[in-house]
């Protein structure tokens, strides 16, 4: 009865995106809604999961729901760079101006700190997978979203055109040398040799995974770098336009820039030719300075049309023609303002305020998951191809290379530096790993022992990329799916994983731990029971809503059970950890 009870209360498959039912406010010049941060915005707030975070000079970090709801606020206890990065699932990333970077959660709880012993010197790009790029000096970072190294490279010289992810998951960017550079998400670079250092670059899609790089110059000059017949990156100059661009964003096909004057121009590839050219409400025929610097505006494109974003307001365009569909003009913003995917407008002024505006009736048209837009593509670390030794087919289950291996990918991951082996690394994990999972696989004579199989599931967990999790959560779920039999060494194995990757984007872990509430469970391993219990806080605490509420309803219901008294212990104790 106790067991029913559990499985009742998990029936959270249908979870909301939202969490309090609220009517959606009209479309208002007015703000509709303000906060008093009491402090000074530093910069951009950064948008995800339907919140607003902003970094204060004085060194706090606040979050407010679009409804103007106070989220929390994380002390950094000194002082912020300008630089605020969040995450699909809604973790925030900051840095101190020693250098110290911090993830936070979506309830404002600190995740990790991270001393880098140079402060980041442009915003941390989210892969993907939720791997971090982080930019410090003239070297570049890629973390985990929990933290793990995965590698370092030394750039040879610092950033100086911020780094924008391209459609391949890797950054592209201009360091101080006058090199334009590609870093892709395994550490690989390509470098291409300019001139002089261009003030923006847009990436464009022009195939599938192919990009081509509009960079754009102070004296209007524009170059377009681009793959020849060899794969090579060339150059082509385009024309030039006829004012410095303070701003770029691209778009499928097409590029829209802001002059220094306050026009908007929308640029077509490959040959830029100019499609339109409006007025924004910097121009001086819109009561607009129009005389703008580079970098004091921001531009978003997306399918409902194109902004322009500056301390003075906010233009929309619609992008077939360019016509202005509304002009927004603020007062007193102490930075950029931000624009949301909900139609949001959130303005930090310099009367310490947060103002809020609802500028925009449609959302944008995404996938999303449980949280934020899915990412564009996939690293394929999720289903990678066979690894280098699968082509000695069982040879690569030896004894002898399964050791092997073991200790040449734990020594990678000890010093951080997985780097350009990580998809052949996954893959050869996967293959010892879950070899369960294939129908030839013979529980009575295994051709891999149990602990050598959790201990490379337990490596996965460092690797730490999400495309793996439905990996884990399919092995973790592979008894109770199929009937088949998996140690309980293996089952925690995977929770251990599951839990230290910290992100579980689909749900798909959360749902294999409810296996265990089945009637017919025969899996009362305590540890197991106890592994899973510990993932299910891990997500809940990394995650934040409303992964957090299935994992809560997933250990009150372990508390309801009648598992071993260990385990409910174990399940109050966690539930009672999170609440704190």
């Amino acid at each position: 009865m106790k067991r029913k009870l559990g499985i009742t209360i998990l029936l959270f498959t249908g979870i909301t995106l939202s969490l309090f039912a609220q009517r959606e406010p009209p479309v208002s010049a007015d703000p509709i809604w303000e906060q008093d941060l009491r402090g000074t915005v530093l910069g951009l707030p950064a948008l995800q999961a339907e919140s607003a975070v902003v970094a204060l000079a004085e060194g706090d970090v606040k979050s407010y729901s679009r409804f103007g709801n106070w989220l929390w606020t994380y002390n950094a206890k000194e002082r912020l760079t300008p630089y605020v990065s969040r995450s699909r699932e809604g973790t925030t990333y900051v840095c101190t101006v020693t250098g110290t970077v911090i993830a936070i959660n979506r309830i404002g709880r600190e995740l990790w700190k991270l001393n880098l012993g140079t402060p980041i010197t442009a915003p941390i790009v989210v892969g993907w997978d939720s791997r971090l790029f982080i930019p410090a000096g003239q070297k570049m970072y890629c973390r985990t979203a929990s933290g793990y190294s995965l590698w370092m490279q030394d750039l040879g010289s610092p950033v100086f055109v911020k780094p924008v992810l391209d459609h391949r998951g890797g950054l592209a960017m201009v360091l101080d040398n006058n090199t334009f550079t590609l870093v892709s998400h395994l550490s690989f670079i390509e470098q291409f040799q300019l001139n002089s250092k261009p003030l923006h670059i847009v990436p464009l899609e022009v195939s599938k995974g192919k990009d081509a790089f509009f960079l754009f110059y102070a004296n209007g000059t524009v170059e377009r770098l681009y793959r020849d017949s060899n794969e090579k990156l060339v150059s082509e100059t385009l024309p030039a336009l006829s004012q410095t661009p303070v701003a770029a964003v691209g778009w499928q096909d097409q590029v829209a820039v802001t002059l220094r004057d306050g026009r908007v121009q929308l640029l077509a590839a490959p040959g830029g030719e100019i499609q339109w050219t409006e007025n924004s409400h910097e121009t001086a025929a819109e009561r607009g300075t129009g005389n703008l610097e580079p970098y004091w505006a921001a531009m978003q494109f997306d399918e409902r049309g194109i902004y322009v974003l500056s301390t003075k307001g906010v233009t929309g365009f619609r992008t077939s023609d360019g016509r202005r569909l509304w002009i927004l003009r603020i007062t007193g913003a102490a930075a950029i303002p931000s624009f949301s995917d909900e139609g949001y407008l959130y303005s930090g002024g310099t009367d310490r305020i947060l103002h809020a505006y609802r500028i925009e009736e449609r959302k944008r048209n995404i996938t999303r998951s449980i949280y934020g837009p899915a990412p564009e593509g996939s690293y394929g670390l999720g289903n990678p191809p066979p690894s280098s030794w699968a082509k000695v087919g069982d040879g690569r289950y030896d004894p002898l290379v399964i050791r092997m291996m073991y200790e040449e990918i734990g020594s990678a991951i000890k010093s951080g530096q997985i780097g350009q082996r990580e998809t052949d690394y996954v893959g050869y994990l996967m293959e010892v790993a879950g070899i369960s999972l294939s129908p030839t696989y013979s529980p009575v004579r295994p051709q891999v022992q149990i602990m050598e199989r959790a201990d490379y599931i337990r490596q996965l967990g460092f690797i730490g990329s999400r495309e793996t999790v439905p990996f884990l959560a399919r092995l973790f779920a592979h008894k109770f799916a199929n009937g088949s039999y998996e140690d309980p060494e293996i089952l925690k194995a995977c929770c251990e994983a599951i839990g230290r990757i910290g992100v579980d984007p689909s749900g798909d872990a959360v749902r294999a731990f409810t296996y265990l509430l089945a009637p017919d469970n025969a899996t009362m391993d305590a540890a197991a029971l106890m592994a899973a219990a510990t993932a299910a806080r891990d997500l809940s605490r990394f995650s934040g809503p409303p992964m957090a509420d299935a994992g809560i309803r997933l250990l009150r219901a372990f508390t309801a059970t009648d598992f071993p008294a260990v385990v409910k212990r174990h399940a109050t104790t966690l539930l009672e950890n999170l609440y704190k």
